[in-house]
């Protein structure tokens, strides 16, 4: 599977995953920053395996499956868990500086809080992508 790299163009994607008019009948378009973010907001919230043209397994798949530790009880390995495998799924993007990663978990009882910070290696902007989930779904603000 090939990410979108960080001068790609895209099709632009509404907060359910449809496409988005641009009202002359064609499809809006994302590129640049827009585009790679939108790219991980929807990496965030796939299945390793979701895609059912992808051949890659483990940290080279496409998809985070955060879902896979929402089922179970959270404890600090849990914690640890969840912020490794963002860690690596992030690192596999090459624009990306893998050593500005931070990620920060909480759970209050009910709902999955995750926030992930990290900046381009070229940038000194920081970008962040803020997660929840109720351990049925996963929503990317």
């Amino acid at each position: 599977m090939q990410l979108t790299g960080a001068n790609d163009i895209d099709i632009m994607l509404d907060e359910d995953g449809q496409p988005v008019s641009d009202g002359r009948g064609d499809t809006s378009l994302v590129s640049d920053d827009e585009c790679w973010l939108q790219d991980i907001r929807n990496e965030a919230v796939t299945e390793e395996g979701e895609l059912f043209y992808e051949d890659e397994e483990g940290d080279a798949s496409y998809g985070w499956s955060l879902l896979d530790f929402m089922q179970g009880e959270y404890d600090d390995f849990t914690q640890m868990e969840i912020q490794q495998r963002i860690r690596s799924k992030l690192s596999k993007r090459d624009y990306i500086d893998a050593g500005s990663i931070q990620t920060e978990v909480d759970f209050d009882g009910h709902l999955y809080h995750v926030r992930v910070a990290f900046r381009k290696n070229d940038s000194s902007k920081e970008y962040s992508i803020d997660i929840e989930s109720n351990g049925v779904e996963v929503i990317v603000e």
